[in-house]
């Protein structure tokens, strides 16, 4: 009987009653790898778990240096140590693919004690990306270049504060007028860092306007249900366009987000409306010249 065999026979013989699961991530391999050493008995499909790890640390590292390699600044510094850990972490787990059957106890040990500190490495590096990313310091928000001037040289944009919170409803959809997708346009460009934020005040402007246009007409039908919602709901909206504005003073993102969740909101009733009183819509074109569009 083969060596394989043999060893497949003794594990299974000894832990019967209570089999190892498979590792689902990397701290639970390096747990796996540490009880063979404490043990000495090597699972015949350890191999198999290290082969499929490092193939996907290598996944991972060759995705998120698609996009990390373009930054700049200290969001390109915390990659490049970054990506020697991934590295690091995809050479050794290759290594011990191929020997982890028939190394020795020595070698293990050894082995196992660098993927743990590895691990342990990786998991500062992502804390630290992390909060990087949650911070309030204003960075490009094309390349993460944050320098000490308002204007990042390379990509020509405003530096802002990022985003930090989310709206909750972000696979919901609504309808929207053309002057809202144009604002949607521009608010999702500046977050992608494809565009100054100065460029959203047009947008702004064009908004309010139709905004209060559209006050005016409703405000002549009160009693109509429809004029009812918008008129609950335009104040609402201004309020997401005040929100918005505020970018300009303090370069914080999240008044993006806010904002237009806010605007996003108050359609949500209005569409509502307006779908249970098609005739009536036309009362209120910033918001009937419906065009479907998420708030992601």
């Amino acid at each position: 009987m083969s060596l394989i065999a043999n060893l497949k026979n003794n594990f299974e013989a000894v832990l019967a009653a209570a089999p190892a699961k498979a590792p689902q991530n990397l701290g639970e391999l390096v747990t796996l790898l540490e009880t063979v050493c404490h043990t000495g008995l090597v699972r015949p499909d350890l191999p198999f778990y290290c082969n499929w790890y490092s193939e996907h640390v290598q996944r991972i590292h060759d995705q998120e240096n698609q996009g990390m390699a373009k930054t700049r600044g200290k969001a390109r510094r915390m990659w490049a140590e970054q990506s020697l850990i991934y590295q690091d972490l995809i050479v050794l787990l290759k290594d011990l693919a191929v020997k982890a059957l028939e190394c020795q106890a020595n070698y293990l040990q050894e082995k196992t004690e660098e993927l743990a500190e590895l691990v342990d490495e990786l998991d500062e590096a992502l804390a630290e990306m992390e909060d990087w990313n949650l911070g309030q310091e204003t960075r490009c928000l094309g390349c993460g270049w944050n320098g000490p001037t308002g204007h990042c040289p390379h990509c020509q944009l405003q530096v802002l504060k990022p985003v930090r919170r989310y709206s909750s409803e972000v696979n919901n959809y609504v309808a929207l007028s053309p002057l809202q997708a144009q604002l949607f346009q521009g608010i999702k460009a500046v977050l992608e860092g494809q565009q100054d934020v100065r460029l959203l005040r047009l947008p702004l402007q064009q908004l309010q306007k139709g905004y209060q246009e559209a006050l005016l007409e409703v405000q002549a039908q009160p009693h109509l249900e429809f004029a009812q919602v918008a008129l609950a709901t335009i104040p609402q909206a201004l309020v997401g366009l005040e929100q918005i504005e505020r970018v300009f003073t303090d370069h914080d993102a999240q008044h993006l987000e806010d904002g237009w969740a806010t605007i996003f909101q108050a359609n949500q009733a209005v569409v509502a409306t307006i779908e249970s009183q098609v005739a009536l819509a036309d009362a209120y074109d910033v918001i009937c010249d419906q065009v479907s569009m998420s708030n992601q």
